[in-house]
């Protein structure tokens, strides 16, 4: 499961970077996206090297997440084979070494590691977004946390509750957060509420990303039967 990191307490040149693990090589890569001349690649942040490396052979990372609290974390399945049976067939390479070793008598000892930074501590506001209105769900989207910012677009299509459009309407056109306008369009569209005169009032924004969105948010109404867009 690779991820972007878009947290708020780790440094910030981490910001952007997209992280995906390796469990047969016991490795998680940190890779930087540089797009040249519209052609995007991965390149790895550490040459010769990774973000995080482990001669445990029971390391076993499969997935990468963003959390609440801003910090990355990595889920390790921590077992000893991960294999196919196929792959470890009696009288096999890999049967030897697995006996060897004793790894096909370790299982059931996953665990999560927490990627924290020296900067700054986790922020630990715990999340009670079940519990809140949609209109303290629209306030999320300004958080500089991305999982606060996703987790409260989520709630609000889910909820399907038009009574905040005005004020993600709002949102998309002024916030000084050029993220949360983005979130603002992408929530109207989800509620069904992006209107033509609000999406060709962005297509001409200063903000190129504004403008960016707003023509892929519009092709919802093409869709819909809008062929003027």
């Amino acid at each position: 499961g690779p991820e972007i990191y878009r947290g708020h307490t780790l440094p910030t040149d981490l910001v952007g970077d997209l992280f995906f693990a390796e469990p047969v090589g016991r490795i998680v890569r940190r890779a930087k996206v540089v797009v040249t001349e519209g052609v995007t690649q991965l390149q790895n942040a550490y040459p010769r090297s990774e973000f995080i490396r482990s001669t445990d052979p029971l390391f076993r990372p499969v997935n990468v997440a963003n959390g609440p609290d801003g910090s990355l974390y990595i889920m390790d399945m921590y077992t000893g084979i991960i294999q196919d049976a196929q792959f470890t067939g009696q009288g096999s390479y890999l049967r030897r070494k697995a006996q060897q070793y004793d790894l096909d008598k370790v299982a059931n000892y996953g665990r999560i590691w927490r990627v924290t930074g020296d900067a700054k501590k986790p922020d630990l506001q715990q999340p009670r977004m079940l519990d809140e209105t949609p209109a303290q769900l629209v306030a999320h989207l300004e958080n500089p946390n991305g999982w606060w910012r996703d987790t409260a677009q989520e709630l609000l299509v889910l909820k399907q509750d038009k009574s905040v459009v005005p004020a993600l309407t709002t949102m998309a056109q002024s916030s000084s957060n050029p993220l949360a306008r983005l979130h603002a369009i992408w929530t109207l569209e989800g509620l069904g509420a992006l209107t033509k005169p609000l999406a060709q009032q962005l297509m001409k924004d200063a903000d190129a990303q504004v403008r960016l969105q707003a023509i892929r948010a519009s092709e919802t109404l093409y869709k819909g039967g809008d062929k003027t867009l």
